[in-house]
């Protein structure tokens, strides 16, 4: 049998997950943690084959996660399972040597091949990821500037048209710590307007086209 840990936030997913994961007969769930901590501490005494690793996590992010998991449990492979494939949040994965990145939303015929190949020591990339991993290798240079999440985040949703109030809602903070982190990134980029900042990030595939659907006006 396949042990497999699942880590996720939201509990409702984990549970979901957990049920699909169940219908393959190789696999058994041993583990379900919403955060690294209780991850870390449960791989001391639960022996697992493979972690399923979301993102955004909270006590700490998927790639701090990723980073402790290598350094104290390297037989332990990690498959990252999350809706985020910009550039940043690839490129800090593949740092780790991760040996699976999938989407959220992948058919569920890919999973079991997905568990199967890395099971065996193998790699398994989602197609959209890959798109991206090509991308990335296709770019003779990278920028000087590097991106934070938190930045990436701002910028994905000025690009699908949030206003100040929303955004500092959405991210519960003040209107005062978006407007500084609008200054600082057009000072970060070069940018004369927050126009050349999302141009910027679209440019260095921080954010995808695809991502930019504008939001629904209620």
């Amino acid at each position: 049998m396949i042990r497999v840990g699942i880590v996720d936030s939201h509990t409702l997913f984990r549970t979901s997950f957990s049920l699909l994961l169940a219908e393959l007969d190789e696999v058994e769930v041993v583990l379900q943690c919403s955060n690294g901590v209780t991850l870390l501490e449960a791989l001391k005494s639960v022996q697992v084959d493979i972690v399923f690793l979301a993102i955004q996590l909270t006590s700490m992010d998927g790639y701090q996660v990723a980073g402790l998991v290598v350094k104290h449990h390297p037989w332990v492979k990690i498959v990252v399972l999350s809706r985020s494939f910009d550039v940043y949040s690839i490129k800090r994965m593949l740092h780790y040597n991760v040996a699976g990145y999938l989407t959220k939303n992948m058919a569920f015929s890919k999973l079991k091949r997905a568990i199967l190949c890395v099971y065996k020591g193998g790699v398994y990339y989602d197609r959209r990821i890959r798109q991206v991993i090509e991308r990335i290798e296709d770019l003779q240079t990278s920028p000087a500037i590097i991106l934070s999440p938190r930045e990436i985040e701002i910028i994905r949703l000025y690009a699908m048209q949030y206003n100040v109030k929303q955004i500092a809602d959405l991210l519960h903070l003040s209107t005062r710590t978006i407007e500084k982190y609008k200054e600082k990134l057009m000072q970060k980029t070069g940018a004369r307007n927050f126009i050349g900042v999302i141009l910027f990030a679209l440019r260095w595939h921080y954010i995808e086209d695809s991502e930019l659907n504008p939001r629904r006006h209620d």
